[in-house]
């Protein structure tokens, strides 16, 4: 493991135990039946979960409540992936208490050196991903290698050019990091988005930038056909402190500033011809 992966468990670790008692996640609602998805996912992906009931590879899943809400929604099957050790045994004593420890599964791993043996209906991933990983070229061939012939992959984001600004207001904005960079930036990051005021030992953790233009090459160069790529100008967390909320969970700037803050992204791969 090298020293970025190890600084970022060590700090993942410490808020995969802090985040199922916050109230970002409402785990209590979600044993009670909820939904953890985003109005976003139900509209673009839950769909095909309920017209295809298809097995699901989840990558970077956290400790499972999506995972989870993935299978409730209609996926036959679904495996949650996660580098970080703590995450992994809170999903699956999640799972165990959801009673979808038998269509669940969930493993222990690099997404960047998964190799599970098997491919998936579907290949899926969402929110705060992205900038965890030092080689997005890596990151796409796990994609291709786990998704059958015919699958669908998604992914819902935060846009990348949204980590490049601070204090943003109705029409400002100061530039804080590059969108073009090979060097990982290092934060020193106190508390978390799920609870800002929490307290850490581990608060060091190291972010990789990757252009959209660069995830959607990545895809594409391994024969991934792209069937939309949305952006959007609200967020699923306080990316800003002036940001406000609306019914649906999503964060939006003040005055209307617009600026992209999430985008999705739905490919396939294509069927074989046979000879």
């Amino acid at each position: 493991m090298d020293e970025y992966t190890e600084t970022n468990r060590r700090n993942w670790d410490e808020r995969a135990a802090h985040h199922p008692d916050t109230e970002f996640y409402d785990v209590e609602g979600f044993r009670h039946g909820e939904s953890s998805l985003y109005p976003l996912e139900r509209e673009e992906f839950v769909p095909f979960l309920e017209r295809e009931s298809p097995s699901v590879l989840h990558l970077q899943c956290h400790f499972g409540m999506d995972t989870l809400s993935l299978v409730r929604a209609g996926a036959s099957e679904a495996v949650g992936v996660d580098f970080s050790p703590e995450a992994i045994e809170r999903a699956r004593d999640l799972a165990v208490e959801a009673d979808l420890a038998d269509t669940t599964e969930f493993i222990e791993a690099d997404v960047l050196e998964l190799e599970f043996g098997r491919e998936f209906d579907a290949v899926y991933t969402t929110y705060g991903v992205l900038g965890w990983l030092s080689d997005i070229e890596a990151w796409a061939a796990t994609v291709v290698r786990h998704l059958c012939d015919g699958g669908t992959f998604y992914i819902a984001e935060n846009h990348p050019i949204a980590g490049v600004f601070e204090h943003v207001g109705d029409d400002t904005a100061e530039l804080a990091d590059p969108y073009f960079t090979d060097e990982p930036l290092f934060f020193d990051v106190h508390g978390s988005y799920a609870d800002l005021a929490a307290e850490f030992e581990h608060t060091e953790q190291y972010q990789f930038t990757h252009s959209l233009g660069e995830v959607v090459t990545a895809l594409t160069d391994r024969g991934l056909r792209v069937e939309f790529l949305h952006q959007f100008p609200w967020a699923t967390w306080q990316m800003y402190g002036n940001m406000t909320e609306d019914d649906e969970g999503r964060w939006w700037l003040p005055g209307g500033a617009d600026l992209p803050l999430t985008f999705s992204l739905k490919a396939t791969k294509p069927e074989q011809s046979a000879n």
